[in-house]
């Protein structure tokens, strides 16, 4: 990868992670947390997975390449893009989903109560 795109990666991945710590201050107080990381980790995903425009082109954020490409060609999205994206973001909330499952199901036995019946 050039130099030019390596400083202009290194200038998006920290825009980026400034847009979604600010969105988590933000959100910081909600009482539904999953809803928040669920949030945050989709736009994560989806702004930070690199894609080919092209064959032999440079590696470009996902969702903005999606974007231009859509608006810009003709031909609209390539299927790649496409593809790269719908995938991102389905990985992203399959992650949430088991996490999400996981957290309900401990949480559900530590909040059960201890009968005399029930030794452990």
């Amino acid at each position: 990868m050039a130099e030019e795109f390596k400083f202009a990666w290194s200038i998006y991945a920290g825009g980026t992670v400034i847009l979604l710590a600010a969105g988590w201050w933000f959100m910081r107080n909600w009482s539904w947390s999953w809803v928040r990381n669920l949030i945050l980790l989709e736009a994560a995903t989806v702004l930070l997975v690199p894609a080919r425009g092209a064959a032999d082109g440079p590696l470009m954020p996902v969702l903005p390449l999606f974007v231009y490409q859509t608006v810009f060609e003709e031909e609209g999205a390539a299927p790649e893009v496409a593809a790269s994206l719908v995938f991102a973001a389905a990985g992203a909330l399959a992650v949430m989903l088991i996490v999400g499952i996981v957290t309900l199901i401990l949480r559900r036995r530590k909040d059960r109560p201890m009968t005399e019946s029930d030794q452990y």
